[in-house]
């Protein structure tokens, strides 16, 4: 049984449960008010709890990430992450494995990974504190406890990996980073498994794959206040005193499959952007994925802020629960996010100016007759949207240069019916060429 109450970890502000099982189980949730529209998601899982006064009974048949709201309360729900049981779990004096007992908080700080090393966070520990890897290989974070950074007050990333390769992280539960959570920059071969990321402070991005080549998630769970995954490209591409190969800071190769999202008050939940200040972002893929929240601003998108070439993006088998407000975006855009912005209204600069007035609308003026960069080659395929009602979208590129192309929407279906127009669709298109829509998956 389960008591809908705050986690005894400090900071956390949602109860959750993690537990592994074999089998069936049903998961008894103690609420301590009456119930009378419970909900678990995502729904695509089809799960109807039982009412029985004033609990919940849930009965899982195998692993998952849940969300339990009860009477659409936002701000109290309690998450679920039921695993499968560890198999070939490291063991206290291996070596080369810095083990975290479990039952224990530690304060451990930064923790320095190295090649070959593996972390293991073992269950009902808390590690309060940030990992980083410079130049590092083969190594691994591992285990299902928890990596905690609720009593930190500075923002900084929770988990760094700057020049590394062959890292795999499975199982933790990173919650309450201040800053990104997760960032692999000019990495290769990353991949998260059955990683939960649970946030609710300021810029807490879930997964940043940045200028890295080769990366998946698979079977993860993340809720946050700001972008669940971003994809971006940080380099110095087309811009003054730039030099060397900007190649290096390309992103090829990211695969988002099998997980679930929820991103509440900023943000998008699945995103290629802002920073596109590499040549190329290519070969991106989100696929059988639930949005299950957005409380604002878009499910889905590719925002171009800089002088790049995103190409080659595919959003297929996504389920958009109700809850979202602005459905999918592909923008090609000038904005104070991006490089070539005048420092003075830079967002990086803490006095910049307010992206308003004249004296604004001359620097848009400004770069309206130069080349952006450019959105080619994206595909919406079997998108199901949820909700009494159909959420806005919208196509639009910087000028008439047409920075935007070969963008096909094949079944995009809301409430079992197949949208065939953009105006059907509720999309608006301005500066784009050769958006089409499919009436069937092909």
């Amino acid at each position: 049984m389960t008591s809908l109450e705050p986690s005894n970890v400090v900071g956390y502000s949602s109860p959750m449960a993690p537990f592994a099982f074999t089998g069936e189980v049903d998961v008894v949730v103690d609420v301590k008010r009456p119930i009378s529209r419970p909900i678990v998601r995502p729904l695509s899982l089809g799960i109807v709890p039982k009412v029985e006064g004033n609990t919940l009974r849930i009965h899982l048949t195998h692993p998952c990430h849940l969300a339990v709201e009860v009477d659409a309360d936002l701000h109290r729900p309690l998450f679920l992450f039921a695993d499968a049981p560890e198999k070939n779990a490291p063991k206290l004096g291996d070596p080369d494995v810095l083990y975290f007992e479990g039952g224990r908080i530690h304060d451990a700080g930064t923790i320095e990974l190295k090649n070959n090393q593996t972390i293991y966070i073992a269950g009902g520990a808390v590690v309060r504190g940030a990992i980083r890897a410079d130049n590092v290989s083969g190594a691994r974070i591992l285990g299902p406890g928890i990596l905690d950074g609720s009593t930190r007050d500075k923002q900084m990333k929770m988990v760094l990996l700057n020049k590394c390769s062959n890292i795999e992280i499975n199982g933790p539960i990173v919650m309450a980073s201040y800053g990104w959570t997760i960032n692999p920059f000019l990495s290769e071969d990353i991949r998260l498994i059955n990683v939960k990321v649970l946030g609710w402070r300021d810029n807490d991005d879930g997964f940043d794959p940045d200028s890295s080549r080769r990366v998946s998630v698979e079977d993860c769970f993340f809720r946050t206040k700001d972008d669940c995954v971003s994809v971006k490209a940080h380099g110095n591409f087309g811009l003054e005193g730039s030099t060397g190969d900007q190649s290096r800071f390309n992103t090829d190769g990211v695969t988002i499959k099998d997980s679930v999202f929820w991103s509440s008050e900023w943000g998008h939940a699945l995103t290629v952007g802002f920073a596109i200040r590499a040549p190329s972002v290519r070969n991106i893929l989100f696929t059988n994925c639930d949005i299950i929240k957005k409380e604002k601003g878009w499910a889905m998108s590719v925002d171009n802020h800089d002088l790049g070439t995103v190409e080659n993006v595919r959003f297929e088998n996504i389920r958009v629960e109700d809850g979202c407000d602005k459905l999918l975006a592909l923008n090609v855009t000038f904005s104070s996010y991006s490089a070539d912005c005048p420092f003075e209204y830079f967002r990086n600069n803490e006095k910049r100016k307010k992206p308003t007035g004249v004296e604004w609308e001359r620097v848009i003026m400004d770069k309206s007759s130069s080349k952006r960069g450019s959105i080619r080659g994206v595909a919406f395929n079997k998108i199901t949207i949820g909700g009494d009602r159909l959420p806005g979208s919208e196509i639009h590129g910087f000028g008439s240069a047409n920075e935007i192309s070969d963008v096909v929407f094949n079944n995009l279906t809301f409430q079992g019916k197949v949208l065939k127009s953009p105006a059907e669709a509720n999309i608006r298109i301005q500066n784009a060429t050769n958006v089409s829509f499919l009436p069937e998956l092909r």
